[in-house]
């Protein structure tokens, strides 16, 4: 494949810029630990160019104006050429390098469709945008063609530094065309956008564009960010863990003899699945579809004047399965309703309404699950357009009237005795129709039915376009309002949910509808991606997901929320193969709740089983942002964001306004744990220090590694304070020495570290804290208690508040003792304690993290390490004799220190975590 060449920025940065138009075929992590964009993994031909302007959903109607190509235009004849097939890739080369990157307008145009905007974006006014949004998400692909031009046409005029005289020239330092500063840019998005209510934020977005940190921001940034942004976006919509994460399980129903499966239903207790075929073939399957437990036929014996028996094929039209009575009901074109006992191993036909006037279609049932003995339902549709009710009152004991008499096998029961209420004892029988009766609208068989409890209402589908889906209640002598929905194709299918307050439809326009239920007029989302007719949609509630089935044996999951397609499973049934149409039954698709978790869907005489991997989305009580322990959190005052890291060393920017991720760059120092961070003055560039003793500087905004510092004995980092003064950064750790690295070269990628700290390395043990206070004061504190203060300035040492005690060897014997006798009436061997609890964990077992300390006991004979510093800064100016100025953190202690005074240490107090580990010692 044809690869474009790289397009050169106009001046260095340090930020890398877009070298390729991109595809985007990945919906993982779009960011690397070292780079803003990641390697171009597969380029884009023009042929590919050409196939999207060519593809649904992306021809020229959902074009703006100015990027529709007209052959008179000139600044776009070439394009138009081009597409038409006139022009050669390579004549081409030189336009397409000026205009805006692909992979930019790809994104912009699927945002666009993913929003369905209806308005019109050259018409509409950008201040009348949605304001939950950040100004670059509204930012459309005409806006973004006219900043281009304005980058593109931007000649900035010379900046004078010194005027000119008689004798000397004047001092000029040269603007490079196309980059704009911060004035000139808020001038030029003004102009773009046509208003002037950004200006304060336009402020923080320059900042964010200018990674170079020259005060400038050229095209090839602000393209760079856009992309960043739009890759973010995708990779949140997309990190959902999605249902299907195993191959589907497919099996043959050799008893169908080639015939489809007209329903499937599962029955309750020792789960079992239940195919009934459209000849009537019922199959018994175990939960694991591994084999056929049982099955048998149903057949239709009728005799004929001369006395003979005749026998005619039926084709069953639906079933289901009667929790609480254990009954399986089957409905027929023969114009009956079979009753099958299933509670037993073998099943047998009890009841047959027959004689009816309809025939039934489709079935739905409902009991109260709290006392299942109270009346139920059973509402069926039939093809003449009408909707039945039978209400059995005693379903558990009895369903119908029982006669007096010794005669074995099945109980045939008129039609007209239930219509007439000869069996009211036991049943009672209401009928309405679909949708209004008094409209002027061909009966239509109900495809599907469904009663809902809670108002006593009844959801009925037709294949009309009139009155395709009817919700209306059950008694029509209430006057309740009904709601009517019509679509062109009418409703193959539809589910509806309470708790999410959705009703979901599926036409053979290959559309998948969400509807609120109560309002008819027009659908929440419109769900476009399937091939064929939707015959099969199914509601997930714990996943917040929609399954849909189509008529090609394809399988969607979408996202409610987002109205997004997150998975696409193609079912490789023998049928489908080849490019063949297989055949469905009326109902081919089942959920099947926990313990199995399980989608299945019947095609021809095959059957599909869809294992889920997780069944539900994290409560909000139990919700995390990171997949492991965090090692921190600090706010951004610039940006007004907060940034994470966690033990799996991943880095996230949170909106603090919104509380929206805005961006993750994951694998920061690979598979170390981040063990503390930091920002600069500028609050520009995040330091993030590591468990190996990596220390690494970011661009946070865009997760570019800016430096990449030495480490020292690749120990853990556990202080860095980058000091602008003197241009360099500060860190400490486990290393027990005070390291510095030069800060002067931004372009300097690989920092050595410099340990000739003037006032010499007095630590004897691990430096577990630091902290820094203006003017130049720096604090240490070390494992065995050491706490130092240093002047930044001249890197001499202030005072020593307390000099590092030895580990008193006597007493850790004698724990150890302790232990071991403990140990011999205890279960819990020594391999199984935590290493906070091991006596001699300072020696023997690698030193735990002191951020994830579940107790504050020091083990016995050791002393109490300084795991937190913290300045007052307020009190450092006035340098009074006896007020503390620094805190100290210590095995659940607080120590208050002064700096000035000949005493010290003026306090300490005890915190309440420490108080409850006493009170539980006691």
């Amino acid at each position: 494949m044809d690869k474009l060449p790289k397009i050169v920025p106009n001046r260095t940065t340090s930020q890398p810029v877009y070298s390729s138009l991109l595809r985007d075929n990945s919906s993982e992590r779009m960011i690397s630990s070292s780079l803003s964009l990641p390697p171009p993994q597969e380029f884009m031909s023009f042929n590919g160019l050409r196939e999207l302007h060519s593809a649904p959903g992306f021809n020229d109607e959902h074009l703006p104006a100015e990027l529709i190509y007209d052959s008179d235009d000139e600044e776009f004849s070439d394009v138009g050429s081009w597409i038409e097939g006139e022009l050669d890739e390579e004549d081409l080369m030189e336009e397409i390098g000026n205009m805006i990157p692909f992979e930019l307008y790809t994104k912009i145009l699927k945002e666009k469709e993913r929003k369905h905007n209806s308005d019109s974006d050259e018409e509409s006014s950008f201040s009348d945008k949605d304001k939950t949004q950040r100004l670059e998400e509204q930012i459309k692909l005409h806006h973004l063609h006219l900043l281009m031009k304005a980058f593109q046409e931007h000649r900035p005029g010379d900046i004078i530094k010194q005027a000119g005289s008689a004798y000397f020239p004047a001092k000029v330092e040269k603007r490079t065309p196309g980059a704009m500063n911060l004035e000139e840019f808020k001038t030029t998005v003004a102009q773009v956008l046509k208003t002037n209510e950004y200006e304060e934020y336009l402020e923080k977005l320059f900042t964010k564009l200018d990674t170079s940190l020259d005060g400038y921001v050229d095209w090839n940034e602000f393209c760079t960010y856009m992309l960043l942004l739009y890759r973010e976006n995708d990779y949140m919509r997309t990190k959902r863990e999605i249902p299907f994460l195993v191959e589907p399980k497919l099996r043959h129903i050799v008893h169908n003899r080639q015939e489809q499966t007209t329903k499937m239903v599962a029955t309750t207790g020792t789960v079992r699945y239940i195919t009934i075929s459209k000849e009537g073939v019922v199959n018994v399957w175990q939960p694991s579809l591994n084999y056929v437990e049982k099955y048998y036929s149903i057949s239709n014996d009728e005799s004929d004047s001369s006395g003979q028996k005749r026998r005619f094929k039926t084709w069953v039209t639906d079933a289901i399965f009667l929790p609480n009575c254990n009954k399986l009901v089957i409905g027929s074109t023969s114009r009956d309703i079979r009753f099958y006992d299933c509670s037993t191993n073998q099943h047998f036909e009890e009841f047959q309404l027959f004689a009816m006037s309809d025939v039934p279609y489709c079935f739905d049932y409902w009991y109260d699950t709290k006392n299942p003995s109270n009346p139920s339902k059973l509402i069926f549709g039939v093809d003449t357009g009408y909707i039945h009710t039978m209400t059995f009152k005693k379903p558990v004991s009895q369903l119908f009237e029982t006669p007096f008499k010794n005669d074995e096998g099945v109980q045939k029961i008129f039609w007209s005795e239930i219509e007439k209420g000869q069996q009211s004892q036991f049943v009672s029988h209401e009928k309405i129709s679909h949708g209004d009766p008094t409209l002027q609208v061909l009966p239509d068989i109900v495809k599907q039915v469904m009663y809902l409890p809670d108002n006593d209402y009844i959801i009925s589908s037709t294949s009309s376009a009139q009155q395709s889906l009817v919700i209306s209640p059950a008694d029509r002598k209430d006057f309740k309002k009904s709601y009517v929905f019509n679509i062109d194709k009418g409703i193959e299918s539809f589910d509806h949910n309470k708790n999410l307050n959705i009703l979901v439809t599926g036409s053979l326009d290959h559309v998948v509808r969400i509807w609120n239920p109560y309002v008819p007029a027009k659908p929440m989302a419109v769900l476009q991606g399937h091939a064929t007719g939707v015959i099969g949609v199914k509601i997930h509630e714990g996943l917040v997901q929609v399954f849909s089935y189509s008529k090609d044996a394809v399988i969607k999951v979408w996202d409610i929320k987002e109205h997004s397609c997150l998975q696409t499973v193609v079912l490789k049934f023998p049928s489908s193969i080849h490019g063949r149409m297989p055949e469905h039954g009326t109902f081919p698709m089942h959920m099947q709740p926990a313990p199995h978790n399980a989608l299945l869907v019947t095609c021809n005489d095959y059957i599909g089983m869809l294992k889920l991997g997780h069944t539900s989305q994290p409560k909000n009580l139990d919700a995390v942002t990171h997949d492991s322990q965090l090692c921190g959190a600090i706010y951004n005052k610039t940006f007004k964001q907060v940034v994470t890291g966690c033990d799996s060393s991943n880095v996230a920017v949170w909106e603090l306004e919104s509380g929206n991720k805005a961006i993750v760059f994951s694998n920061a120092h690979g598979d170390e744990e981040i063990t503390c961070m930091a920002f600069d003055d500028s609050y520009r560039r995040l330091l993030t220090g590591a468990r190996n003793g990596t220390i690494k500087v970011w661009n946070f905004q865009n997760g570019h590694n800016l430096h990449k510092l030495e480490s020292v004995s690749e120990a853990e980092v556990t202080g860095i304070f980058p000091c602008a003064d003197r241009k360099i950064i500060i860190s400490v750790g486990w290393s027990r020495k005070i390291a510095e690295y030069d800060d002067s070269d931004p372009d300097n990628m690989y920092i050595p570290a410099n340990l000739g700290w003037k006032g010499g390395q007095i630590h004897q043990d691990d430096i577990l804290s630091m902290d820094y206070a203006s003017p130049n004061y720096l604090a240490t504190g070390g494992y065995d208690g050491e706490i130092a203060v240093w002047d930044t300035e001249t890197e001499k040492m202030l005072i020593r508040l307390r000099k590092g005690q030895q580990a008193d060897i006597l007493k850790k014997i004698e724990a150890m003792k302790e232990m071991s006798v403990l140990s011999k009436n205890s279960t819990t061997t020594e391999s199984q304690m935590s290493a906070d609890d091991h006596p001699l964990s300072p020696l023997k077992i690698p030193r735990p993290n002191s951020r994830h300390r579940k107790s504050h006991r020091v083990p016995r004979g050791q002393p109490s390490p300084v795991d937190k510093l913290l300045f007052l800064p307020s009190r450092l100016t006035s340098k009074t004799s006896d007020a503390a100025m620094l805190i100290s953190s210590e095995a659940g202690y607080l120590h208050w220190w002064a700096l000035f005074g000949a005493k010290h240490e003026v306090g300490e107090s005890l915190s309440h975590s420490c108080l409850s580990e006493i009170w539980k010692g006691k």
